[in-house]
């Protein structure tokens, strides 16, 4: 299935909604099979004002399509609803696995506004900020994110060295966003990185023993531990044991009281059943 290049898979409620709810709904199952509570989120990550515009699908009401999608998706599963959660899935304006581009803080507030207003027409759960490489735009997007009353997660990219692409530690970024915004995000997580490069990042010097961590709280796994240089645009899938990612992710539940875990690139539903196996 071809993929619209601007917003990559979230022109596929259009003419692919039953392919694209298949995946969900593998997903939905494995929390269904093991009672676990799951959250989903709207394949929109690629999806803002500007990139829609250069879509085939300029001119749709995208982001609250799929917010309507999802939560169809949702409502079918009836007597385990409750433990489904949807999320408005933002993303960063430019390339999420480098940070020159990042927008400034005024800058992100004003552009990210339009996507959040979007989300809270479409009746979402929380709001999701996916994989952020930057402060700069983080903070921008939570201002906007606060304006929503909607509970909102941050995500950032974080390199195995403890920081975000930028330079920033994630103690310092954490403080930074929460000093500045009300309310607060539900908490902090990262996604696109392996879990063993995140525990190196968490106990690395920069950030060991900050309070702040208390306040980080998830990981949506990559599969492999490449760096973001290595696996940006790679055209080969790189996936690793899924049995050793998982022992990292029980140790990041240890030791860091991580309370929500997944998976990113290179990761599946065979994955995901793995893992809730381990966990109950």
């Amino acid at each position: 299935i071809e993929l619209d290049k601007h917003i990559n898979h979230a022109g596929l409620i259009y003419p692919e909604p039953d392919t694209l709810a298949s995946l969900y709904k593998q997903y939905i199952e494995i929390a269904r099979q093991y009672d676990l509570p799951i959250m989903l989120m709207t394949p929109t990550r690629r999806v803002n004002v500007e990139s829609l515009k250069l879509s085939k699908y300029n001119g749709r009401d995208v982001i609250t399509d799929s917010c309507s999608y999802l939560n169809e998706i949702k409502n079918q599963y009836i007597g385990f609803s409750d433990k489904i959660f949807v999320g408005g899935l933002l993303g960063c304006k430019g390339d999420a696995y480098q940070a020159e581009d990042a927008l400034d803080i005024e800058t992100a507030y004003a552009f990210h506004k339009v996507q959040v207003a979007e989300y809270k027409r479409g009746k979402v759960d929380f709001l999701f900020a996916g994989i952020m490489p930057a402060l700069s735009e983080a903070i921008g997007m939570a201002q906007a994110m606060t304006e929503s009353e909607i509970p909102y997660i941050i995500s950032f990219m974080i390199r195995k060295d403890g920081c975000l692409l930028d330079g920033t530690s994630i103690a310092d970024a954490i403080k930074a966003i929460d000093t500045v915004v009300s309310p607060q995000p539900i908490c902090y997580m990262s996604n696109c990185i392996h879990p063993l490069n995140l525990k190196l990042a968490l106990e690395n010097d920069i950030n060991s023993n900050a309070k702040q961590l208390n306040r980080f709280l998830g990981i949506q796994a990559n599969s492999s531990s490449l760096s973001p240089e290595e696996l940006n645009n790679c055209g080969i899938l790189k996936q690793e044991n899924f049995e050793e990612m998982i022992d990292e992710i029980s140790y990041l539940i240890e030791h860091f009281n991580f309370k929500i875990v997944g998976g990113c690139c290179g990761t599946n539903d065979t994955f995901i059943e793995k893992l809730a196996k381990r966990l109950t």
